[in-house]
């Protein structure tokens, strides 16, 4: 997709000069980490500090990153970037998708006006619109007022124009776009009317804001005070969140926005959806003629404009007199034209009632409307609730009641004069005031004792509202916890099981651990201390403690074999929980065993959790020859010794086994593998060193200590 008048403000990088042609792509996009938003280096290069962004700036030569929606006070959209690259736009979201610090990828708008270049007659016909909507009727309420001001976002105007001339509040005298169509637009909407040349317009005394043509500039309009913005151009032909997002935040801001349906061919059929005008919060306008028809051509379906379940309303959209430049009065057909006989309705609407919210505008706008399904029979709830009546519409907003209210969040007390009041006013315009019966100010009140509080909000307009709030004193927060504790020594089975026994919906949990669950589970022993706040911002604070059993530690005293079968192991257990079970290898569930003849025993302890520790004793055979492996070689140097001495041999050797002159087994090593060995030995004496082969043999030497 190549970019067009893609406006983008605050950009990092500059476009490259090539000396052939390339595409140039543009998508949007979120950076999630601000550490890594591109910079411009010295030589006017973008760099970024997370290597994979920088590597695609790179790979696909990015030349442009920049903020698209910088007049959005969404935190989410603050966070859009608008990516230009010299290169493909499947190759430019395929690179993006590599980066994790980029996310959300979607299609940039493609910024079209919405008009038919084929439609113009060398001469305006009968000026059908303004009577077939019956704008005097609305005349007879109200003219309008130049204080009232229409936006208009679209390509650009002529300002100087004989239908503009005086009608322009706002414009940026730095666009350099075509007029044309701007013009065309804008003096539909609210043209110079009642001066004796050119048209009539049915906005009447409105003003024009004139804003360009993207969503930014949309932003801009609705952040300035712009109550209702006619939008007759197209961004594209498939959703994109970001947009709805920017939709979605000038309509909760108090901004209606009004835009052409498409013409038919705009994104291939005329029951196609065409964006903006497919978005919700934005009211969708289609064209009808002279007669109410929708078929341009009577009995060709190939001559309508756009026709679907997501169109709001029908106005007069072919064969239209506009006037697109300066002396030039011409007639022309599209949807762009329909949609500011809609816009301009709603400026009278709000001028003879400013208290109307969004809702109220569309509310009346359909049932004001005149039914034209049975004109229609093929195109019936597709071209909307119906034609417009710009009689009925302001006529029926003159007595309206507004239904405008806002939304009160209430903290009740936790403690003494800790209550609070936060309003967040739906379909109200800022500034507000709001006057409280305890003399507060403002739309937060706090510190409150318990009690009701009495309000009055006026919005800008002079729109009242008021009501009166209850502040209860809060429950107060409570809760029980089961704990599990840790089975075995080194495990993370450990959990706590936290009820909420008293407190006020929706709950928040903060553990010190970083969790923010309600349950922590599969956790090892220690001091876990959570933080938890309800719906009333009431706190509370609780410190669990998961406890574990201490190391099963298993010790075995040998007494090896001095005649037939007098050997033994007496054994001892420390640590795990009592009372134990002894599973040996020679089938006995003792804790010692006597009697034994020489030989290697494993013996596994398991405690009352159902922990286990285990170990091997060899038990010697005294009686045996010295010397009884005769091809092994065994020294032990220095000999004697003042404790630290070392011992080396040939073969291989299994265990190296040191008992004391009383048969006391002092030390059991395993040294596959090895063919030397360090001892220490402090207590003096004699001491007999025994290595064991694989085959069980033994060689044996005798040790003195000094």
């Amino acid at each position: 997709m190549k970019a067009k008048n893609l406006l983008l403000s605050a950009i990092f990088g500059t476009l490259s000069s090539f000396s052939f042609a390339q595409n140039q792509s543009t998508v949007w996009a979120q950076i999630t980490e601000v550490n890594a938003i591109p910079t411009m280096t010295a030589d006017g290069k973008l760099s970024s500090a997370n290597p994979a962004l920088d590597a695609a700036i790179s790979n696909v030569n990015i030349v442009s990153i920049a903020k698209a929606l910088p007049a959005s006070k969404s935190e989410k959209l603050q966070k859009v970037y608008a990516f230009t690259c010299n290169c493909e736009e499947s190759e430019l979201k395929n690179s993006l998708k590599e980066v994790s610090v980029v996310s959300g990828i979607e299609n940039a708008p493609n910024y079209q006006a919405l008009y038919s270049t084929n439609d113009f007659n060398l001469m305006v016909p009968t000026d059908y619109a303004l009577n077939l909507i019956q704008a005097q009727g609305a005349w007879d309420v109200t003219h309008g007022s130049s204080s009232f001001a229409i936006g208009i976002s679209d390509q650009n105007i002529t300002p100087n124009h004989e239908e503009l001339a005086g009608k322009i509040v706002h414009y940026d005298a730095s666009n350099t776009a075509t007029p044309s169509h701007g013009n065309a637009v804008s003096i539909i909407a609210a043209g110079n009317t009642d001066n004796n040349q050119g048209l009539s317009a049915i906005g009447f005394n409105s003003s024009i804001a004139f804003y360009q043509m993207n969503y930014n500039e949309i932003l801009l309009a609705s952040y300035a005070g712009i109550d209702v913005i006619n939008i007759s151009w197209t961004s594209g032909c498939f959703y994109n969140q970001y947009e709805q997002d920017v939709m979605t935040e000038i309509y909760d801001n108090g901004t209606f926005a009004v835009a052409a349906a498409g013409n038919g061919n705009t994104c291939g059929t005329p029951d196609a959806l065409v964006y903006p005008a497919a978005y919700a919060h934005v009211f969708a306008v289609t064209s009808i003629g002279q007669s109410d028809n929708h078929e341009q051509t009577a009995g060709d379906p190939n001559s309508t404009h756009q026709h679907n379940n997501m169109v709001d309303l029908s106005a007069p959209g072919y064969d239209v007199a506009i006037a697109p430049m300066s002396g030039w009065y011409l007639a022309s057909s599209g949807t762009s034209y329909a949609a500011p006989f809609v816009t301009g309705t709603i400026a009278l609407m709000l001028t003879a009632n400013p208290c109307l919210t969004n809702n109220d505008i569309e509310t009346i706008l359909k049932n004001s409307s005149n039914n034209i399904d049975l004109l229609n029979p093929n195109y019936a709830g597709k071209i909307g609730a119906g034609r417009l009546n710009a009689a009925n519409a302001v006529a029926m907003a003159s007595g309206f009641v507004s239904n405008g209210h806002f939304n009160a969040s209430v903290a009740g007390l936790c403690q003494s004069s800790t209550g609070s009041i936060t309003l967040a006013p739906s379909q109200f315009t800022a500034p507000f005031n709001v006057a409280w019966s305890n003399g507060m100010t403002g739309l937060q009140n706090t510190g409150l004792a318990s009690g009701n509080y009495t309000l009055t909000l006026t919005d800008a307009h002079g729109c009242t509202a008021d009501t009166t709030i209850l502040i209860n004193t809060a429950t107060p927060l409570q809760l029980n916890a089961t704990l599990t504790h840790v089975q075995c020594f080194g495990q993370s089975n450990g959990a706590i099981d936290v009820t909420v026994t008293q407190g006020t919906p929706n709950y928040s949990y903060f553990w010190d651990n970083g969790a923010n669950t309600q349950d922590l589970n599969n956790i090892p022993s220690g001091t876990y201390r959570l933080t938890m706040v309800d719906g009333n911002g009431c706190t509370a604070y609780e410190s669990f403690d998961i406890l574990q059993p201490t190391q099963l530690n298993l010790n075995a005293v040998v007494t090896d074999v001095t005649t037939s079968t007098n050997g033994s192991i007496d054994l001892s257990v420390t640590g795990g929980v009592p009372t134990y079970l002894f599973a040996w290898s020679n089938g006995v569930n003792t804790e010692d065993l006597t009697n034994l003849n020489a030989g290697v025993y494993d013996v596994t302890v398991f405690d009352a959790n159902g922990c286990t520790s285990n170990t091997q004793v060899t038990v010697l055979d005294l009686t045996a020859s010295i010397e009884e492996n005769q091809n092994a070689e065994v020294t032990v140097y220095p000999n004697p010794s003042n404790g630290n001495a070392t011992i080396t041999w040939t073969g291989t050797m299994t265990t190296l086994l040191i008992t004391d002159a009383q048969g006391k087994q002092v030390e059991n090593v395993q040294v596959d593998g090895q063919q030397a060995y360090n001892i220490n030995q402090n207590a003096t004496g004699m001491y007999l060193v025994t290595l064991v082969n694989d085959k069980g043999n033994t060689t044996t030497k005798r040790i003195v200590v000094m």
